[in-house]
């Protein structure tokens, strides 16, 4: 009989291995712009040359599965930062890079449609989803809109394995 005691042991372990991944797959993760921070001297060589203007205004958002190292980051210029420090009463407004996803190790790994967290008037919320193996294989977009078109979903971006690459699979069915 000693082998029952062992073979219940192993099951409950395998029942709650099963639910801890499917529970680490259901969480979300919301990234909240006021833990970013300005991009180290090895990021910035990361960021393209249209990017060079805009260095002091640069702000990484780390994206932590559930240990303390980042899975992925997102790098973007923040508009508050830029605007609020050009000279004068009225700003010409300019059109800011698009916010930029890299792997750790600084491969590019997709770029989002508007900036984060706004892009005057709008407001970006950024939210990883469909966790696997301790990475985040959606990306959820949702924009704060004061214009015409108003609030909405948009289209979210998947984690294409083949390309390592966050696309939105709106764009690919189109072309």
């Amino acid at each position: 009989m000693p082998a029952a005691p062992v073979l219940r042991i192993l099951l409950i372990f395998a029942v709650v291995a099963g639910s801890s991944g499917r529970v680490l797959a259901q969480h979300k993760l919301v990234l909240n712009p006021n833990r970013c921070l300005r991009p180290s001297e090895e990021q910035l060589k990361w960021f393209p040359p249209g990017w060079q203007t805009y260095t002091n205004y640069v702000r990484v958002c780390p994206v932590r599965n559930l240990g303390e190292k980042p899975v992925l980051l997102l790098a973007s210029v923040r508009a508050d930062l830029y605007y609020r420090a050009q000279p004068g009463p009225s700003v010409t407004e300019v059109e800011l890079p698009s916010p930029l996803l890299f792997m750790p190790t600084g491969q590019v790994s997709g770029i989002l449609p508007f900036n984060f967290p706004d892009d005057p008037p709008a407001e970006l919320r950024v939210t990883f989803t469909r966790w696997e193996h301790g990475f985040p294989h959606r990306i959820e977009l949702f924009l704060t809109d004061p214009r015409a078109s108003g609030n909405r979903n948009l289209p979210a971006l998947e984690w294409d394995e083949a390309q390592k690459k966050f696309l939105s699979k709106e764009n690919a069915a189109h072309g």
